[in-house]
């Protein structure tokens, strides 16, 4: 059984805690990107401008493409690229003291290009600017983890390892968490204005800002963990260095027989829950018609419960052991998913659903819109806005011209609106369009949200916002948990002379599972659709649970010891 002898943070010296502090600032700096930009707004803007340009999704041949799909494939292909650099890097790390440069280049990678994706509006094919913006920023966040993640067996002896690295991603939850907000308080004060769009790019940028110059704390204050040997090769020496022994890393890593069955495991429970987070915003714009405001406040109010959430699962693991209380939060992860596949919005009942309400004004004998849906995003093509455009005049519209509208919003024209008229001849019409969120189809799993519609969400009236806030309740209390206590086990059974190579290792498991779930998330949409796409993501997470169980932690500490011990014999 796993022991328990954790210390607290408490009896360590006060420089200890100095470095430990300026250590979780990067937390606090780099989560605003994995926040507000990578979950929040970055992939519902995308969504956006996609749609703009392609409509709600394109085909080729039988396969489907959407805004989502497509977002998955950035993310997927971004951390690729570390994934492949990632563990040459981390042999060269342990060689020669330059982790904390290597740390500094990607931040300025990240940060500067976060920045730059202002500038989409000013493209030609915004979408396309978006997206490469993305794509080079998520790789210098990616790669920043990779080398911040390292600094962790430094900070102070193994039994720290869960409280500190639960500290490290509370720092991350609130930081992100503030910056979310007052991004959430800057949108909500210009929706639906001239501004939205540029107050949008403006959040986007200050991410890159607010990354940057809360980084420079940690590089003032946390030194480059200490080398018992340095090497005196240049560069070019280490990268040929670092090829010559990748391979030979790969055979010692089979020496570790317990680290190797831990990255298997990791690699599918990592890969199921970097997805979801990856995704869900995407998910969230272009299969449950999600707004961005509610989006922005449900991943606010997740970031805020998940930094008591990781304190918690780091009590828990003192308590109960680190594996089991990795094991609790994954099997909550995936009573989370399950449920996130079934969220069901809800068809219009009350005048207030619906995208178009048009009343008969007997007064001047015609009908006027009470409301209209708003035309000014990229929720709507620009032959839709045409034909709005040439069917109503000054707010009113004729019985003919509203028939029309009513027929174009029920043919198969990939209508995504919803229409009430009260009065007139025509009182009592209502039609929703075939691509309306609350259209589920005759999907493989379909039945699944239909049912849950049925019986749970419409009796008790729960919309698919509010669906979607109280699943985010659940993600904020395992969320931090999981990935805290994900990333401490990996400290506690590697050598600690070799955390460099090794958390370079950890890091190419993790980015090339970031890699495999987004292009799973790609395929099984293209074949099926987006809801059978996160349910194959549920079916990696509960695998992946599964061959956690047979990972032994104490004797995987226990051969770490042994190695470092000759190692620095």
């Amino acid at each position: 059984m796993e022991q328990t002898d954790k210390s607290d943070l408490t009896t360590l010296s006060k420089s200890q805690k100095k470095v430990i502090r300026g250590w979780c600032f990067y937390d606090w700096a780099n989560s605003a990107f994995a926040t507000s930009a990578a979950v929040a707004i970055l992939p519902y803007y995308f969504v956006e401008l996609f749609e703009a340009s392609f409509g709600t999704s394109s085909q080729i041949g039988s396969f489907s493409i959407t805004g989502s799909s497509i977002w998955a494939l950035g993310v997927a292909l971004s951390t690729a690229v570390v994934a492949v650099s990632s563990p040459i890097l981390g042999i060269i790390a342990d060689k020669t003291p330059i982790k904390k440069r290597l740390l500094w280049i990607y931040t300025i990678i990240g940060s500067s290009f976060t920045v730059l994706s202002f500038f989409s509006s000013y493209i030609q094919d915004p979408w396309a600017w978006l997206m490469l913006c993305f794509f080079i920023a998520n790789i210098g966040f990616a790669g920043g983890c990779v080398f911040y993640n390292a600094f962790l067996p430094h900070l102070a002896p193994r039994q720290y390892m869960d409280e500190i690295s639960s500290r490290g991603f509370a720092y991350g939850y609130l930081g992100g968490g503030l910056l979310l907000a007052i991004h959430l308080i800057a949108i909500l004060m210009y929706s639906d204005t001239e501004y939205t769009d540029l107050v949008t790019r403006l959040c986007i940028a200050s991410v890159g800002v607010w990354w940057f110059g809360w980084s420079l704390w940690t590089f003032k204050t946390v030194p480059e963990p200490l080398l018992k040997k340095i090497s005196a090769m240049n560069i070019a020496q280490h990268t040929a260095m670092a090829i010559r022994e990748l391979k030979g890393t790969v055979q010692e890593l089979f020496k570790f027989r317990i680290i190797v069955l831990y990255l298997i495991a990791y690699f599918l429970f990592n890969d199921g829950i970097q997805t979801v987070l990856s995704i869900a915003g995407a998910f969230a714009a272009d299969t449950l018609g999600v707004s961005l405001l509610f989006n922005m406040i449900t991943i606010l109010l997740i970031q805020f419960i998940a930094a008591p959430g990781a304190i918690i699962f780091g009590k828990i693991a003192k308590a109960k052991t680190t594996k089991n209380a990795l094991i609790a939060s994954l099997i909550l992860w995936c009573i989370v998913i399950t449920f996130g596949v079934g969220i069901a919005p809800l068809e219009p009942q009350q005048p207030s659903d619906y995208d178009y309400v048009i009343r008969y004004e007997e007064s001047i004998q015609t009908y006027k819109l009470d409301t209209l849906p708003d035309l000014s995003s990229s929720e709507s093509d620009k032959s839709w806005v045409s034909l709005h455009t040439a069917l109503i005049k000054e707010n009113t519209i004729s019985t003919k011209n509203l028939n029309l509208l009513i027929n174009e919003i029920d043919s198969p024209n990939e209508s995504s609106f919803s229409l009430l008229v009260e009065g007139g001849t025509l009182d009592g019409t209502s039609v929703i369009g075939p691509q309306h969120p609350s259209h589920l189809g005759d999907g493989l799993i379909d039945w699944w949200p239909s049912t849950l519609r049925n019986l749970v969400w419409g009796p008790l009236g729960i919309s698919s916002d509010i669906q979607w806030l109280l699943m985010g309740v659940v993600v904020g209390l395992i969320m931090g948990g999981s990935q805290a206590l994900a990333r401490s086990i990996f400290a506690y059974i590697i050598p600690i002379s070799m955390s460099g190579q090794f958390f370079g290792f950890f890091g190419l498991v993790s980015r090339v599972s970031a890699v495999f779930g987004p292009m799973l998330y790609l395929f099984v949409t293209g074949i099926f659709d987006t809801r059978v796409a996160v349910f194959a993501i549920f079916l990696i997470i509960f695998i992946g649970t599964f061959v956690l169980k047979f990972v032994n932690v104490n004797e995987g500490r226990e051969l770490a010891q042994q190695e470092d011990l000759e190692r620095l014999s």
